[in-house]
């Protein structure tokens, strides 16, 4: 389950002023600093990848890293999450799903994102990577890797540097080590702990709300009837 969008006819100020006083302090104010420090400028794209309990391990990576995004291509195989990996991180995600890298990729590219692929031996690095441009890097099957297609479509190519003897990563082990050093580039080149606006963080934490009660909708009308009936 992603996290839903709010629905076009309600307010996110409206939403987050009726759920507040329903959450305990510390879960809203955990609930904020999520939202506060979302990075929607770092982003994953995931390409026919096998095992669930990868595809649950690269969530759950992505959204404990603060990400808010997560694009995965199934053309052959089945997306499919081990809910005992993720623990439910994907209701804090939106997981885009597509059939093909092209139209995943020029979803990627109309977000204004530039597409890295993680290819061994690549001659851009890690932590080469420009932390204060938007960046949708890509890792591949586990044992294949990404697709020829893919790799012909993205913007360029990155590798992990690796110092010991042992030359590859698992792939969601490849996933975390990634973004845990981009996203934290791309918290210091911008010196704050996100990259939303301010409407975008009260939109995110009204949908982080909503997202954590039942029934949000009835709440949120029952706050605007009795503010009607106090004036």
């Amino acid at each position: 389950m992603d996290l839903p969008e709010l629905d076009a006819d309600l307010d996110p100020a409206e939403v987050v002023a009726a759920i507040a006083p329903l959450l305990l302090p510390e879960r809203a104010a955990r609930l904020d600093a999520a939202a506060r420090g979302r990075l929607l400028g770092l982003t994953v794209v995931m390409e026919e990848m096998l095992d669930p309990h990868n595809y649950g391990a690269v969530l759950r990576s992505c959204e404990s890293m603060g990400l808010g995004r997560v694009y995965a291509i199934n053309e052959h195989n089945r997306f499919r999450v081990s809910p005992r990996v993720t623990q439910g991180c994907e209701r804090w995600l939106d997981i885009e799903r597509f059939a093909d890298p092209e139209r995943c990729l020029a979803a990627a590219r109309a977000a204004g994102y530039r597409v890295l692929a993680a290819v061994p031996g690549a001659a851009l690095t890690l932590d080469a990577i420009d932390p204060a441009a938007r960046h949708a890097l890509c890792f591949g099957n586990e044992h294949l890797g990404l697709s020829p297609r893919l790799r012909a479509l993205a913007d360029g190519e990155f590798a992990i540097p690796m110092f010991g003897l042992s030359q590859s990563l698992n792939v969601s082990v490849a996933v975390a080590v990634s973004i845990a050093a981009v996203a934290s580039a791309r918290r210091r080149a911008l010196g704050t702990s996100g990259d939303l606006s301010e409407p975008e963080v009260l939109r995110l934490r009204a949908r982080f709300y909503a997202a954590d009660v039942r029934g949000h909708r009835a709440i949120v009308a029952r706050a605007a009837a009795d503010r009607r009936l106090r004036t």
